[in-house]
């Protein structure tokens, strides 16, 4: 067993309410690798992150992690202050010697800490199937293994339930039916998104059959589906929840939901869907081209023309995605 475990020591995680699984992450990433003794730059509970290389080395940008660290100082799980001459960000972890101590953790102390379960079942009226498992974040196979009959179910039988929504779309070569047709009926009882590779192949599908508005870029829909899916509980989505929404943007331009589901991702990731479509029904058309611009030159910090035209010419576009 010590060859295989060669951990350094250990770090107790407090069971807190969060907003959204991004600010539990990102809490949690911090808990663990702030300070546990005092150090030339750091007191105990703290660390230094560089936000521009932060951001490079978990794949969120700088906007969303900004939001995160926003909302956890909010609830007074952390304090932030900004260093001088860039030299990043110190970030305190509040009541960090108190968490770590067991003491606190005795009967009579719990009212002083104010730790609290989180509630597994908020998503409970979105979608029957999203959130069976009572398991944060489960892979497709824990999810799969679940539904699994026993040897003497038929062989079709057994072949539909152990699929996964992503399983079955991969298995599809060729295309005789509509997008929806294909999601909604698909013969399958898991149908949660629970990773972007999942959320990637969706989005490759839909495009397949053409049930993205033309001219709506791939990447920045991929990105703008992994951070809805990261607002549940679960860190999964349903499909047929996405499927919804891809009906819902049909009527919109390609600029205008491109524009929401940026602005979203950059200013909004703890909200949901429903946040964005009301972006869409309040942006205008020449707000969305200005917003792109803006956008664009504030992710590159370059000047660059308006993203407008045919359609060929709106696929082509650079999102920086």
């Amino acid at each position: 067993m010590g060859n295989l475990l060669d951990a350094s020591g250990f770090v107790i995680q407090p069971r807190l309410k969060f907003q959204n699984i991004k600010d539990k992450m990102l809490y949690q990433f911090l808990l663990d690798d702030v300070n546990y003794i005092p150090s030339e730059r750091c007191q105990v509970g703290q660390t230094i992150i560089v936000l521009s290389e932060f951001a490079k080395e978990i794949g969120w940008t700088r906007e969303i992690i900004r939001n995160s660290l926003t909302r956890l100082e909010n609830l007074k799980y952390i304090t932030v202050k900004t260093l001088p001459q860039k030299r990043g960000m110190l970030i305190t972890v509040n009541h960090y010697k108190d968490f770590q101590s067991l003491e606190t953790y005795k009967e009579k102390d719990k009212k002083e800490v104010k730790t609290t379960h989180e509630d597994t079942h908020e998503d409970t009226h979105e979608d029957t199937h999203e959130n069976k498992s009572c398991n944060p974040c489960e892979s497709r196979s824990e999810g799969m293994s679940k539904n699994l009959n026993t040897q003497e179910d038929t062989q079709e039988k057994t072949h539909e339930i152990t699929h996964t929504i992503t399983a079955f779309i991969n298995s599809i070569i060729n295309i005789n039916k509509t997008f929806k047709e294909y999601i909604v009926g698909a013969p399958v009882k898991n149908k949660n998104l629970s990773s972007i590779e999942d959320i990637q192949t969706f989005v490759d599908f839909a495009s397949r059959t053409n049930a993205l508005p033309n001219g709506v870029n791939g990447k920045l829909l991929v990105s703008y589906f992994d951070c809805i899916r990261l607002t549940r509980q679960t860190c999964t989505i349903s499909a047929n929840i996405l499927v919804q929404f891809i009906e819902k943007i049909q009527k919109f331009s390609a600029n205008q939901i491109n524009y929401s589901i940026w602005k979203h991702i950059e200013d909004h990731d703890d909200k949901r869907e429903s946040y964005t479509l009301g972006i869409l029904r309040n942006v205008k058309e020449p707000e969305a081209r200005r917003g792109l611009i803006k956008l664009k030159n504030k992710k590159g910090g370059e000047k660059i023309a308006a993203p407008v035209g045919s359609n060929e010419e709106l696929q082509k576009y650079d999102f920086g995605f």
